[in-house]
């Protein structure tokens, strides 16, 4: 009775598994929490508060994306909504900086998951979906850069004499630009951390291109052989269909040929039962 028990608790309370989704959010809240920062307590000019303000919009959108997931996913919509932590969820979805410091639930959710996961462990969730994570992760630090390597630069470039980033804005513009290699040389750094800089993210920038083509590759690849094992199947199943019609088709001629015998030893029988007769 006690092994039932336990049996139909886990059934009921399966654990609840990290994934490498799990490791995005939770470093997509840490990053969040780290915006306001400079949002609350920073002397920000209007346009740059714009900006980061923006960047915590998208976020937030992320973030009620993820809940609504959460929620189609859990097993018991209210028991995860009010013990689970949902409410927390959905409450740190708001864009409101009042309501930032619940996006801290889904930091510690991440953390009690990575408590029970060894290091054998992490790397295998990792590398289990090795082309999705690698583009989750890329896509993540490549966010995190532009912006915060776009503050490194202002800081930087507002004491150059002939500096032409002035603002976040610009320099947020001027980093989208130059991580995906596009170059408008509208603005651009004069001081050599700024170049530094620059030459980071042209790195990178080439490191997304490369990371996004061999997605995209192995993704078409994964179709191809899916339809592939498709037509196979298809076929295997049309030659067992041909294979069970050329049987019946073999069956029906071996019984006519005995009917066509039996035919023959009967009138055989007959003849001879007259001949006795007679």
């Amino acid at each position: 009775m006690a092994a039932n028990s336990t049996t139909e608790n886990t059934t009921k309370n399966p654990s609840r598994r990290l994934t490498t989704y799990d490791l995005v959010i939770g470093i997509l809240a840490i990053f969040s929490l780290i915006i306001l920062i400079p949002l609350i307590f920073g002397n920000l000019s209007p346009s740059d508060a714009a900006v980061l303000n923006t960047l915590e919009n998208g976020l937030c959108i992320i973030f009620l994306f993820d809940f609504f997931r959460s929620l189609r996913l859990a097993p018991k919509k209210w028991a995860y909504f009010l013990k689970g932590g949902g409410w927390l969820d959905l409450l740190g979805s708001i864009p409101f900086g009042a309501f930032a410091i619940f996006r801290v639930a889904r930091l510690f959710r991440v953390v009690r998951l990575l408590r029970k996961v060894t290091g054998g462990e992490l790397r295998r969730i990792i590398t289990r979906r090795l082309a999705q994570s690698t583009l989750l992760f890329t896509l993540v630090i490549a966010l995190i850069l532009i912006f915060t390597i776009s503050w490194i630069v202002l800081q930087a470039e507002q004491i150059a004499a002939n500096a032409n980033i002035k603002t976040y804005h610009e320099a947020v513009w001027w980093a989208f630009v130059t991580i995906t290699t596009v170059g408008y040389g509208d603005y651009y750094p004069v001081t050599n951390v700024g170049q530094w800089m620059a030459i980071i993210l042209m790195f990178f920038g080439l490191g997304i291109i490369g990371v996004l083509s061999s997605y995209l590759a192995s993704t078409f690849i994964s179709l191809q052989r899916r339809r592939k094992e498709g037509r196979d199947g298809e076929n295997e199943q049309d030659e067992d269909e041909g294979n069970d019609e050329d049987e019946t088709t073999n069956l029906e001629a071996e019984l006519a040929t005995i009917k066509e015998e039996m035919a023959a030893i009967k009138q055989l029988l007959e003849e001879r039962y007259q001949a006795q007769k007679e």
